[in-house]
């Protein structure tokens, strides 16, 4: 989830004595992602993702967790100018901003953006320091993300340690320029065409198959930058 910090310019963490007063203006658009190139994905929009978007695995902090590739070179190709996204399909992450949940060890701690703070936004606690109607809202829209986070993780540790993944540097030349990955993940096919009947039908069952080849499949949507970098 690190990889997302980039859009915010002033991270903080919530709490109610610190920002006991604090107001927030939502913002309008999604120009804050303009130079995001990469975003943890959750495990709900993993295969929505992978239409669109080169998905790949990444390990940080021993976390493997999923990701889509969305910008080369400071420059996010699916925002458009007006910061509109270009598809219908925005990753979960981006739609919670200014807020965002951030693990730290086993817990998840609610961080927000103050650079949208304003005098004239809505209220986060009110004066006793209890959460106000509109941040309810959002903390559970947050606490569904940080399940969607987890498992999305356990499905990638799954993956990882069943030996279904494997290790990828890839080197990938678009109109915009170069872009290098290195110790990436991505399906391990050849060990897949190998397993037991019994260990296919157990990735089947837990929908982790349709994930795999998804994501291979994806890595041809880096074809998509060119066309989508002239929208």
């Amino acid at each position: 989830m690190k990889a997302i910090m980039k859009a915010f310019k002033k991270a903080v963490a919530l709490d109610s004595t610190v920002h006991r007063y604090l107001k927030v203006k939502m913002p309008e658009d999604y120009l804050y992602m303009e130079n995001v190139e990469i975003v943890p994905l959750t495990y709900s929009e993993i295969l929505s993702a992978t239409m669109y978007y080169p998905v790949m695995f990444g390990i940080q902090d021993e976390i493997v967790f999923p990701f889509a590739v969305v910008g080369i070179n400071n420059r996010n190709v699916f925002l458009k100018k007006n910061g509109q996204w270009k598809l219908d399909t925005v990753p979960n992450i981006c739609k919670h901003y200014p807020f965002g949940v951030f693990k730290e060890e086993d817990d998840y701690a609610i961080i927000f953006d103050e650079t949208f703070a304003s005098s004239d936004g809505e209220r986060i606690f009110d004066d006793d320091g209890n959460e106000t109607e509109f941040f309810s809202k959002i903390k559970a829209g947050l606490t569904e993300l940080a399940r969607d986070f987890h498992d999305a993780e356990e499905c990638s540790k799954e993956l990882f340690e069943g030996g279904y993944l494997r290790t990828l540097n890839l080197d990938i030349e678009t109109k915009l320029g170069k872009m290098q990955f290195r110790n990436m993940l991505i399906a391990n096919i050849e060990h897949m065409s190998r397993l037991q009947p019994e260990k296919l039908y157990n990735l089947n069952s837990k929908g982790y198959l349709l994930i795999l080849h998804a994501h291979y499949l994806s890595l041809r949507n880096f074809k998509l930058f060119d066309i989508f970098a002239e929208i």
